[in-house]
């Protein structure tokens, strides 16, 4: 059986590199990643595109690298969690989840999650809520009371992430935990080694990168990647945004998955902003983050709706974008249907036909197409639409 792993990869740099190196010691079987495409579960474009990204990855270690469908990945921690597990569980071939976190305590992890499903959570979260607590800063203060953790620590994105893992993960796939080393989330300052992704996507949109202190954070391959690539520039985004409010309508607004809360509202009196980042400062409030708001402003871009994840939550969609020989063997045993050949599946007709002509596990790859030509368009000089339809997956031969 396999191991696998939910991931960014955003860009594949040491510290992944070290995760996979762990379980490797631990696992002999094939590693699989279920890896989110053209945008982050934040809700900004990915640094590389996806297939480049997934070759790094098996280059990294890697056997074989699945996509995270728009749909799943681009969510709150919870439903990212929870689609990666689905994906995973639905190819019969994986009995383990490695993930990293900076609670190296399985069991008060487990103590965390359990927590939520408690009579009590929902009555505490309340009363919490109402003293003016954020709805994240109240479920922090509970399970840090719950399982005796530093709230600091429960705050720290990766532990977040695990304890969603540990709440969605079935009993047939066990949970490896590996203890997260380096540099903090959120540090944007470059270590001598095991920066954060962050630290090194700052660095790289520097306008003259450190080139020597990335070098110390990837492999060769990944930093001769970096030094050619061009990358996506998000503030792109604003011209489109701002023509399709103008004709938007609150109704409209109200189907878009996220516009709760008379957010549809908010975001139309945001509508008077400069640029993009005054767009996100005038969105974000005491229950509104900045990466909700730019998921938000991405459904509605792709006008995904709440109608939609209703009825694609229920559906995988196991599409394949890079594998070594180890992976391609693995593909032999994996039950669930599996997405090479994308125009088996989805014509650029389909792109234009109304959505409703078309299976579940269909829509889900119209919106990870749509996905890939929307972060086309974050260049100075815009990549051609449809690459979703002209590129294969990776195949990386080792000699």
């Amino acid at each position: 059986m396999a191991v696998g792993i939910i991931a960014e990869y955003n860009p594949f740099h040491a510290g992944h590199a070290y995760q996979i190196s762990a379980i490797k010691k631990i696992y002999d079987g094939e590693i699989v990643a279920v890896m989110s495409g053209s945008f982050t579960q934040r809700g900004s474009p990915a640094i590389l595109d996806k297939w480049t990204r997934a070759r790094l990855a098996v280059l990294g270690g890697c056997d074989l690298v699945l996509e995270l469908p728009f749909v799943s990945a681009v969510r709150s921690a919870q439903d990212f969690a929870r689609g990666g597990i689905r994906l995973l569980e639905s190819l019969g071939v994986v009995d383990t989840l490695a993930f990293g976190a900076e609670v190296a305590d399985v069991e008060r992890l487990k103590l965390a999650a359990s927590a939520f499903e408690e009579k009590i959570f929902a009555a505490e979260l309340h009363a919490l809520m109402s003293q003016g607590f954020s709805y994240a800063a109240a479920v922090t203060k509970i399970l840090s009371s719950v399982a005796g953790l530093d709230e600091k620590l429960l705050r720290q994105p990766n532990t977040i992430l695990a304890v969603e893992y540990l709440r969605g993960l079935p009993k047939k796939i066990s949970p490896l935990l590996i203890k997260r080393i380096g540099a903090a989330y959120d540090d944007l300052t470059l270590q001598e080694k095991f920066s954060s992704a962050s630290a090194i996507r700052a660095a790289l949109y520097e306008k003259s990168p450190a080139w020597e202190k990335i070098a110390a954070q990837v492999s060769t391959e990944t930093l001769n990647v970096l030094r050619t690539e061009k990358f996506p520039d998000e503030n792109f985004l604003f011209r489109p945004l701002m023509a399709k409010l103008l004709t938007s309508r609150a109704d409209e607004l109200r189907k878009i998955y996220g516009m709760t809360e008379g957010l549809e509202f908010r975001l139309l009196n945001a509508a008077n902003a400069e640029n993009f980042s005054a767009l996100i400062k005038n969105l974000i409030g005491r229950r509104y983050t900045a990466s909700r708001s730019r998921r938000l402003l991405l459904n509605f871009l792709l006008n995904v709706t709440a109608e939609d994840i209703k009825e694609l939550d229920a559906t995988t969609c196991a599409r394949v974008l890079a594998f070594n020989e180890r992976g391609r063997t693995l593909l032999k045993k994996i039950s669930a249907p599996i997405v090479t050949k994308l125009t088996k599946h989805l014509n650029r007709r389909d792109i234009h036909e109304r959505k409703r002509f078309l299976e579940p596990y269909q829509k889900i790859l119209l919106f990870d197409v749509l996905a890939t030509n929307l972060r086309g368009l974050l260049f100075a000089t815009p990549r051609p639409p449809m690459e979703d339809f002209s590129t294969p997956p990776m195949f990386i031969r080792f000699t």
